[in-house]
């Protein structure tokens, strides 16, 4: 069976989170891997083990073992929600999924629409 990796990215506050939230009730048998999760619970438990500058590399350091062990040794569709990367790295992220049964769908530039 093929597995889809959905990645979703997008700037602060514009709806990966609530999109993949959705799309996982629809997909069956799919997961939510969302690095706000991570952020929340080094912040909480290991807030000490931070930088002072420069990016979360604890926060990607949890996220890929989580992506790993889902890939590896779970049979779910993943769904990964992502801040800011930049093209490179979005380019390295679907590149990791490349001869590993996956189908790789980007998600780019999500709206958030607020009714009234």
């Amino acid at each position: 069976m093929k597995r889809l990796v959905i990645i979703t990215v997008g700037k602060t506050h514009s709806g990966k989170t609530t999109f993949a939230k959705a799309l996982e009730q629809q997909l069956d048998n799919s997961l939510v891997i969302d690095q706000d999760n991570q952020a929340e619970f080094i912040n909480t438990y290991y807030k000490i083990l931070l930088p002072k500058q420069g990016p979360n590399t604890v926060k990607y350091a949890i996220t890929q073992t989580i992506v790993d062990y889902a890939v590896n040794q779970t049979n779910f569709h993943l769904i990964l929600c992502n801040s800011n990367r930049a093209r490179k790295g979005r380019l390295d992220l679907l590149a990791r999924f490349q001869n590993k049964g996956f189908i790789s769908i980007l998600v780019s530039e999500l709206t958030k629409t607020i009714a009234q």
